[in-house]
């Protein structure tokens, strides 16, 4: 996925599970425009890391997009109220969680919206934080 937005000029820093996510949004909190994060990951969850994002840290601006292989609606429920702003069954394909950070950087006006044929190009350059459960 950092691959695909680092190609729409969306600069990205991927680190490698929920605690390097912590760390990360630590050192980068005021420069990041969405964290992006799978479910399921080593030493920490992506639902546990939304609750440490929004709950210990009162971070409430930074969308956080999440991504699960596992989604049932009860889950979905309970990543929203733990403070997700999007959540995406990664079953529906890379492209679709890729338009969903796409929707939640244009919502805020950080991107021009897709429909543009210069809508590739940034409004802005925004960065993402991303955390997964193996490296590249």
């Amino acid at each position: 996925m950092s691959a695909l937005l680092d190609e729409r000029g969306i600069d990205c820093l991927a680190v490698a599970d929920g605690r390097d996510g912590l760390r990360c949004l630590a050192e980068e909190i005021l420069t990041l425009d969405l964290l992006v994060t799978d479910l399921v990951m080593p030493g920490l969850s992506g639902q546990a890391l939304v609750e440490a994002v929004r709950g210990q840290g009162g971070e409430r601006e930074l969308p956080i997009l999440v991504l699960s292989g596992n989604l049932d609606p009860g889950r979905v429920d309970a990543l929203r109220a733990a403070g997700a702003d999007a959540v995406v069954d990664k079953a529906g394909g890379l492209a679709l969680a890729v338009a969903a950070a796409r929707e939640l950087l244009e919502s805020r006006g950080w991107l021009r919206p897709a429909r543009s044929p210069a809508a590739e190009a940034p409004a802005c350059l925004c960065r993402i934080a991303l955390t997964r459960t193996r490296r590249d």
